[in-house]
């Protein structure tokens, strides 16, 4: 479940273990194809290839602007800097639209991926930006590597560069910081509260830079691009900072109730007031601010686990992780909270005849929501559910499970790292010995398989899959954290990520050949 006891998953990676498979399936004989999806047709965003192309002529837009100019190009190392820096400044003016809040343009890809691709993105405008003054002194630094460090000096200090400098130690610290986050207790409210502001100054620092130095700035077609990508990234926090809250609070959702779903972990219950339109798909999430706080500096992602057909109300269920989610507990029936979404990707594909689903601690909670709507439907396809935590008493629905288990083709195995209490409960943790099990006798080209949880269980998990002849595209996981994996499909991920950077470098490489 996607939550900011995603930060506790991060900490602390649930360890998990194989348990018995039990109900004996109840629909034979009939239909296995899953029935049509036409919600899933009618998904807002781009596939992710028109994404990544839409992507990349952005960025190589300045670039492209200035060779329509017809510009005498300088040196070719003098070229090739210039070229970095607009490619530098176009990436950091995409990064406000790869925050994953826009659906339009993200919405099939996955928030985890647009994300993932925002931190590369973000280490790439810096490390591209760190080069672009140096990238003309290359030849000097070949000679006399002392003289071009001391002009390299010199021009850092010059009174004209002074905003693009301040731009440059602003992308360090906002990048390095981001970086650091990761791997430092820092609140996640004071995380948001800093990263976008900061941002803010970056990018019109940048601006003012890409508008007021160098031959380039003052043709009309490059002055025309840097303005669009500056007017886009102000309009993309227009949205952000000022009607999307705004959207949020007036709606007038509530909290219904909050239970103890197990150890550490809630159930909390949303109704949405009857007017309210409210549509999703079981396993997509919403950002959620309770009262007094406001968004968007406190609003936090939380996986709905219900079906469409509980509207007007909506199952969460959270893990306390620090942060808010830790007094989720004493939160009262009543309370105010705001909620944007549905966001996400991760949803269950309609077709073929069997769905693999592997859960790991709080990661059952968008597959509970994925469970409850095919058995709302009549989904008749053979279901199996892996779920792994620490002890029996972690593992949160299972008794909403087991009443699924009664309405589906539905077969469970649990798993925990505590001693096993057998028949209903394995040893774990997890290893392909499980991932066997589950999947055994399930054609790879017939399955779909569903991955949620900590990161290590779900590169076990993926890599497993992969091993056992599973198509990557019938492989479908959500992280709950945003850097990229050590797995097979993260680093399928992050090479295709990493592929539109040295597309853009290709471009500022040929433009410094031109």
């Amino acid at each position: 479940m996607r939550d900011d006891s995603r930060c506790s998953l991060r900490r602390r990676h649930p360890s998990t273990t194989p348990c018995p498979a039990h109900p004996t399936p109840r629909h034979r004989g009939r239909n296995k194809m899953a029935p049509p999806d036409p919600a899933a047709a009618r998904r807002p965003g781009l596939p992710g290839r028109a994404l990544g192309i839409l992507y990349f002529t952005a960025a190589a837009a300045p670039l492209l602007a200035v060779w329509a100019t017809g510009v005498e190009p300088e040196s070719r190392w003098s070229e090739l800097g210039a070229g970095l820096a607009m490619i530098s400044g176009a990436v950091l003016f995409l990064q406000f639209w790869s925050s994953g809040r826009f659906e339009t343009l993200s919405g099939r890809v996955g928030i985890d991926r647009i994300m993932g691709f925002h931190r590369l993105a973000a280490v790439a405008a810096l490390l591209i930006a760190i080069a672009h003054p140096i990238a003309p002194l290359v030849p000097l630094f070949i000679e006399e590597p002392r003289g071009a460090l001391l002009l390299l000096g010199e021009m850092l200090v010059r009174p004209r560069l002074s905003s693009g400098v301040a731009a440059l130690a602003g992308l360090v610290v906002l990048v390095g910081f981001a970086l650091l986050r990761t791997r430092r207790s820092v609140r996640y409210e004071f995380w948001r509260a800093t990263h976008g502001p900061l941002a803010i100054a970056v990018a019109g620092l940048v601006l003012h830079h890409a508008l007021t130095n160098g031959d380039y700035s003052r043709a009309p077609w490059p002055q025309a691009v840097w303005l669009a990508l500056g007017g886009g990234a102000a309009l993309a926090l227009f949205f952000a900072y000022v009607l999307r809250p705004w959207r949020m609070w007036r709606q007038g959702w509530v909290i219904e109730s909050v239970e103890p779903a197990a150890d550490g972990v809630w159930q909390i219950i949303l109704r949405a007031p009857q007017r309210l339109a409210f549509r999703f798909r079981a396993g997509q999430f919403l950002w959620l601010t309770i009262a007094p706080n406001r968004p968007p500096f406190h609003d936090h992602p939380f996986s709905i686990a219900s079906s469409p057909r509980m509207l007007p109300k909506l199952r969460l269920i959270i893990r306390e992780a620090g942060d808010c989610t830790s007094a989720f507990g004493a939160l009262e029936p009543g309370r105010r909270v705001a909620v944007d979404g549905p966001h996400g990707a991760f949803i269950l594909p309609s077709g073929g005849g069997h769905v693999v689903m592997i859960a790991g601690g709080v990661g059952v909670a968008p597959l509970i929501g994925m469970l409850e709507e095919a058995a709302d439907s009549s989904d008749a396809r053979s279901f199996r559910l892996l779920y792994a935590g620490r002890t029996p008493a972690a593992l949160a629905g299972l008794r909403l499970i087991e009443s699924l288990s009664r309405r589906l083709d539905l077969r469970v195995m649990k798993l925990v790292d505590a001693s096993a209490e057998p028949p209903s409960f394995e040893q774990g943790p997890i290893d392909r010995r499980h991932i066997a099990a589950i999947v055994s006798g399930a054609p790879p080209n017939e399955t779909y398989c569903l991955v949620c949880g900590p990161t290590t269980m779900m590169e076990i998990a993926t890599d497993a899959l992969l091993g056992l002849g599973v198509p990557a595209h019938r492989i479908f996981y959500e992280r709950f954290d945003y850097a990229a994996g050590r797995g097979a499909l993260d680093k399928m991920r992050r090479n295709r990520a990493l592929a539109i950077i040295a597309a853009l470098l290709a471009v500022a490489a040929a433009f410094a050949l031109r």
